[in-house]
């Protein structure tokens, strides 16, 4: 059984929740662990402001109200000395899993155990709240993480490839139109999960099932306050071939596409369509790039991506590690 530790670290780091006036430092540690993904998304593009509306009285009054009436999903962990924070996490707790983010650490404080402290917080808040997998994302590319996360037992349990479109308005003039491109909102979206969980390997939906709110659990990326979304479907009504998700977060940022699964027999201009809707949805919305998420599942999409314009930038992992449930 994992037991939850009082706010306890090394060497006078003390790893403990997130405080208001943790503000500055908070940010500071945050904007100087972001890497080639983050800039990618668009973020830290606003230096530490970026993060002023966490700690704005009336956010805090609701995030410790939440906290008070246990229905809070997202907790703030760091590692703090001296009252400055030199490390930061987050976790997301989700029905079966806690899904871990932002693990950063000040370069003066690196190789000290403090990330693991902070997952092992993460993890046993986790596995306090009865669900049975901790998980988190990481790029490929980043080797140091990925030996951490598999020294503390995290396995891959799916891979994404992250495309981009530059010019989202000059896409695929050479498809066919198509009338089977529909906008399912909200009210589609139970449906949807159900098809998408049919065509997403076990080892994924074990952990991680598509539903209502995601259809897969990279879509958190983009749910901010404020945000856009919109799902449409491609195919006959009773026997779609695909569906895609898109979030448009303003502010200057990239618009998202999430396409979590397609059949294989998609047609090229049928999944091409699907994206073309999508993206002008976004470039409405004022997004001059548009990002493309596309998980295993999905891989029938990429040679279509490429013909409308859109080229790989990076991949991450997905991996997941079993919980004690307290």
């Amino acid at each position: 059984m994992i037991q939850a530790s009082a706010d306890a670290g090394t060497g006078g780091v003390t790893i403990r929740e997130l405080r208001r006036s943790d503000g500055v430092s908070f940010s500071e540690v945050m904007l100087g662990s972001y890497g080639p993904f983050e800039a990618m998304l668009g973020l830290g593009t606003r230096g530490i402001s970026e993060f002023a509306p966490l700690f704005r009285r009336r956010t805090w009054f609701l995030l410790k109200f939440f906290k008070t009436i246990g229905l809070l999903p997202l907790r703030f962990f760091v590692a703090a000395e001296g009252g400055i924070v030199v490390g930061t996490t987050m976790v997301i707790q989700w029905p079966k899993s806690g899904y871990i983010l932002g693990v950063g650490v000040r370069p003066s404080h690196r190789r000290r155990g403090l990330a693991g402290q902070m997952l092992s917080r993460a993890e046993q808040l986790t596995a306090q709240r009865s669900r049975s997998w901790a998980l988190l994302d990481v790029e490929e590319e980043n080797h140091p993480a990925v030996t951490l996360y598999r020294a503390r037992r995290y396995e891959q349990i799916q891979s994404t490839v992250w495309y981009r479109c530059s010019d989202p308005t000059t896409m695929g003039a050479a498809l066919r139109p198509s009338s089977s491109v529909r906008v399912i909102g909200k009210s589609g979206r139970k449906a949807a999960a159900a098809w998408c969980a049919r065509r997403v390997p076990g080892s994924v939906t074990a952990v991680l099932p598509p539903d209502a709110a995601r259809l897969t659990h990279l879509e958190s990326l983009g749910q901010f306050p404020g945000t856009a979304r919109e799902t449409w479907s491609v195919g006959p009504v009773d026997a779609p071939v695909g569906f895609v998700s898109a979030c448009s977060r303003g502010n200057g940022l990239p618009g998202m596409l999430f396409l979590p699964a397609v059949d294989p027999g998609a047609s090229r201009d049928d999944l091409g369509r699907l994206v073309q809707e999508a993206s002008a949805w976004l470039t409405a919305r004022g997004c001059t790039v548009v990002l493309a998420a596309v998980p295993e599942p999905a891989r029938p999409a990429i040679p279509v991506l490429e013909e409308l314009g859109f080229s790989a930038q990076l991949s991450t992992l997905t991996m997941a590690r079993p919980l004690t449930v307290a």
